[in-house]
């Protein structure tokens, strides 16, 4: 394990922000320069200035306006095995936003997936404006310390968030005290970013990858210089349409219902979990008036902690399975069963320090969703609890509201013109039938935008195709990339099928 990743956030912080003062403050702007180390532990069989190499490009802060202010941005290049043959690089960003482009693909290519993508082409990985090493990581300790510090105690919605509040009060003033701008970080700046690094590479055309939160970065790339992409390939593809992002919160209830709808239409899940709605709904109230404490270590301090149990974090529990599993019903049916084994597991992970980006989040759907007002958010009253709990984890349109209260962001309406254009990029969509977050007639919004598109829904598949089917997804990805203007093979689908696995 690195070193790096034991460390408290704050001394990260300190050491992140010590290379980056050391490491040449006077770099003229889209020159990549680059460097005999990195800031991580390479992976067995990666060798910085062999296989590997890494450097920094400094980007402006705006790029459409005079400023003295600019952001460095590591960058990774793996090169091509057969460089006589190479053909057009791949750009990958990652999901979030804010998870680290760095420490999701390097192990990933290294790991194997390299041997797929790097005899034809180059990869190129961009640690974008905000993540983890670049020089203006928006991790929100103030938040996650918040949280921490209510793990204890049984809250209304109106005093947790008037505590979160308050911690996006202290993250703001911090970020301004390290002259960060934030209304600087949004997908329109971003994609202008990936634009100059690949200029600085010396790369005219290129293929992009992108997963949930890094599809909307690819979306900005190709309507930023739309001749330039050579193709797109999308998993967990999102549409540029802004109710997505203030609407989070009813798709997911949608998405709930529509398990509890299949359970009650299924004879084995029926009578295993009888009456799965309305006990759930039931339970959430419940546990707001008596909670159940769970006892577990401290990832950091290791000492005994109490954690409480209450409706809003059983709600947070769910929503975090149904971006990982389709098996909704059986879980939420073991829970009502008594069954409270996986309490555990979620309260630790409540406990656990990330290195992720939760600011460039909060900054990145403020702009996407544009201007909108609570009442636009409808919100079905039998799940006003559960909507609750999705909103109190930091998530949906009211959340939102409460970030930008805080920290007045100038919105770039990031979404406000795509949505009305068209584009001739060949773009390959790979979905899950079950994601909780992307529902099936978005399909038709992207159809709209893109004339060269092929979409797929994986049958018995959550948030992810690539992780949840991957035996099927890369050689599609594989034979897209060969040749982007026909639809590649889809018959492996068949083998993804739906099943409630009830005991």
């Amino acid at each position: 394990m690195s070193l790096i990743r034991t460390l408290p956030l704050f001394v990260f912080l300190f050491l992140l922000s010590f290379q980056y003062q050391v490491y040449g403050q006077s770099n003229p702007i889209g020159t990549f320069i680059e460097s005999p180390t990195c800031p991580f532990s390479l992976p067995d069989g990666l060798n910085l200035g062999e296989n590997f190499k890494f450097g920094y490009i400094d980007v402006p802060e705006f790029h459409d306006r005079s400023s003295l202010n600019s952001i460095r941005l590591a960058v990774a290049i793996f090169p091509c095995s057969n460089p006589s043959i190479a053909e057009e690089p791949i750009v990958m960003n990652t999901s979030g936003p804010g998870k680290s482009n760095l420490d999701n693909f390097i192990p990933q290519i290294a790991g194997g997936l390299g041997n797929y993508l790097l005899p034809n082409r180059d990869i190129v990985i961009i640690e974008l404006r905000g993540l983890r090493y670049s020089s203006s990581f928006l991790a929100c300790g103030e938040v996650f310390e918040a949280n921490k510090d209510m793990l204890d105690e049984n809250l209304s919605v109106e005093e947790t968030m008037f505590r979160l509040g308050h911690a996006l009060r202290n993250a703001k003033q911090r970020f301004e005290r390290e002259n960060i701008n934030l209304s600087a970080y949004n997908n329109l700046e971003t994609a202008k970013d990936i634009h100059m690094v690949m200029d600085a590479l010396g790369y005219n055309k290129f293929n992009l990858v992108g997963s949930s939160a890094g599809t909307l970065v690819a979306h900005h790339v190709i309507r930023e210089k739309p001749d330039r992409v050579r193709c797109a390939i999308l998993d967990a593809g999102l549409p540029i349409d802004s109710t997505i992002l203030f609407n989070y919160v009813p798709i997911i209830i949608n998405s709930l219902k529509n398990y509890f709808k299949e359970c009650q239409e299924d004879s084995l899940c029926q009578n295993s979990f009888p009456n799965m709605e309305e006990r759930f709904l039931k339970l959430m109230d419940h546990l707001n008036k008596e909670p159940k404490e769970v006892r577990v270590k401290d990832p950091e301090s290791g000492n005994e902690v109490s954690v409480l149990i209450n409706g809003y974090r059983l709600a947070e529990h769910v929503l975090l399975h149904m971006f990982y599993s389709t098996q909704i019903p059986v879980f939420i049916g073991n829970i009502l069963d008594g069954d409270y084994s996986s309490f555990a597991d979620f309260a630790i992970g409540k406990l656990s320090p990330k290195f992720f980006a939760d600011g460039l989040g909060y900054t990145v759907f403020i702009n996407e969703a544009g201007y909108y007002e609570l009442s636009d958010i409808d919100i079905d009253p039998k799940y006003q609890t559960f909507a609750d709990g999705i909103t109190l984890s930091g998530l949906g349109g009211r959340y939102l509201l409460e970030v930008q209260k805080q920290w007045k962001i100038k919105c770039a309406q990031a979404s406000k013109e795509i949505i009305h254009e068209s584009f001739d990029t060949p773009l390959l969509v790979l979905n899950g039938k079950y994601d909780p977050v992307i529902p099936v007639q978005y399909d038709e919004v992207l159809k709209k935008q893109y004339t060269n598109c092929y979409i797929y829904r994986f049958d018995g598949v959550p948030h992810s195709a690539f992780d949840n089917a991957t035996s099927c997804a890369l050689p599609m990805i594989l034979e897209f990339l060969n040749n982007p203007i026909k639809a590649p093979n889809s018959d492996c689908m068949n083998n993804f099928k739906q099943k409630y696995n009830v005991k």
